[in-house]
């Protein structure tokens, strides 16, 4: 045997142990023992056929309960949505499964966050690809979607078991969770275990710790939707998407989710988006659906059908499920659903404060108090404002009109600030507050 091959054995010997190794430590301190993404992919696989295929973020894991949606169309439904999914990974997982089912419709999320998303030659984290690329199990779409969802500059982190973002944890919490459902067969059998949430199986989960009705508040700025920000990347791959079902002879539907009117003022610029979308998709051929337009009597969301400003609570992922299918099959009447825009939308509902900006000065004496309204003039409100602190209750304003309130000085506690229109409690919001 020559030196040459004798080398070469030797450092194929060498990567083949070192894979080896690194793959079992991965698999000992990967913290995904709860994941639910680990969940959905392996139902994603053991499912018989799904005809249905809802894609996307988490506003699609938060938004679809296949448990009332295969009532509604009387077929099987699934949705793939995981926290910080991008294009790029909806796309990867469409390609999975259409390897797997016979798909007849796939319905695409649009929401503005991932639209928004740093663009790829931008990105230095990629927690939530790994999430994805890690249970994608055809090697084809898996070394696409490694090569396409960063610049090369990651290919070897991307590549070896144990990187960075690769959601590894030496916490011993953390390992003892997992350990502990290797032993009990939780981790075999793909249970879903997390004390502020159920699983309600084919990739829906139902948060069950609801915002409570008119306490919706903020301590920043959220800022406008950057329609400027929106990426080639984006575009492209809906591109990509829009090919793929077209050969697969897939119907696709594009529409978002609906998010709370709160965040949506807080936003302040919402039609921009929607008519950037309905544009984009009508070049395309394609309609558009926003459920953040649809009239009220087909589907009125309250604060505690979320469980946070932009995502549904089980009760509301119920009530939007059974909204958007009965929509989609007929049940509903398909020009009367929607708002020609979400200022039509405002326009005509009832004189509402959907929430309080309460946000800290610079200098951290003061707050600034905003309320996040409809069509309501602020001369209109008026504000009861406690604070917390060396446990008592202090009152800082009564029945005020002023949005600007000094802190009491080297304090920190809660501020309470309860807001009224034309004198009627309409709002109570509570934020932690540290003065100087």
């Amino acid at each position: 045997m020559s030196n040459k091959i004798r080398i070469s054995l030797k450092i194929t010997v060498f990567i083949a142990i070192f894979f080896l190794i690194t793959n079992v430590l991965a698999f000992l301190i990967r913290d995904e023992s709860s994941a639910y993404t680990r969940i959905w992919m392996h139902e994603l696989f053991t499912e018989k056929n799904v005809d249905i295929l809802y894609c996307g973020a988490s506003h699609v894991s938060h938004g679809i309960t296949p448990k009332v949606a295969d009532k509604i169309w009387g077929k099987n439904n699934f949705s793939t949505g995981s926290a910080g999914q991008n294009i790029e990974g909806t796309y990867a997982v469409l390609r999975q499964a259409i390897k797997l089912h016979k798909l007849q419709r796939v319905f695409l999320e649009l929401d503005f966050a991932v639209a928004t998303y740093t663009p790829v030659k931008e990105k230095t984290g990629f927690k939530s690809e790994y999430s994805i690329a890690h249970y994608i199990r055809d090697p084809k779409i898996k070394f696409d979607y490694y090569r396409t969802m960063s610049t090369p500059k990651y290919y070897i982190n991307t590549l070896l078991p144990i990187g960075k973002d690769k959601h590894m944890s030496l916490n011993p919490k953390d390992l003892l969770h997992r350990y502990k459902s290797f032993i009990n067969g939780d981790y075999f059998n793909y249970v879903y275990k997390d004390k502020d949430a159920d699983y309600d199986g084919k990739g829906c989960l139902l948060d069950k710790r609801p915002v409570k009705n008119g306490t919706f508040s903020n301590y920043y700025d959220e800022g406008a939707i950057r329609i400027d920000r929106i990426s080639d990347d984006w575009k492209n791959t809906i591109d990509k998407i829009i090919k793929l079902c077209k050969e697969n002879d897939i119907e696709l539907t594009m529409y978002s989710m609906p998010c709370s009117d709160f965040y949506l003022a807080e936003k302040g610029n919402y039609d921009e988006y929607y008519t950037f979308v309905k544009n984009f998709c009508r070049e395309r051929g394609f309609n558009y659906y926003d459920f953040n337009l649809a009239k009220e009597k087909y589907l009125r969301l309250f604060d505690e059908d979320f469980h946070d400003d932009n995502h549904l609570s089980g009760l509301g992922v119920y009530k939007y499920t059974k909204s958007m299918c009965d929509y989609f099959v007929g049940n509903i009447p398909c020009d009367d659903m929607f708002y020609d825009s979400y200022a039509d939308k405002l326009k005509a509902q009832e004189d509402r404060i959907f929430g309080l900006v309460i946000k800290p000065t610079n200098d951290k004496k003061a707050v600034t108090i905003t309320p996040m309204v409809n069509h309501v003039s602020e001369n209109r409100i008026s504000y009861d404002i406690e604070a917390f602190y060396d446990g008592k209750n202090h009152i800082l304003e009564k029945g005020t009109s002023k949005n600007f309130i000094t802190l009491p000085k080297g304090k920190s506690g809660e501020l309470v600030v309860t807001a009224y229109l034309d004198g009627i409690m309409a709002n109570k919001a509570t934020e932690y507050f540290i003065s100087f």
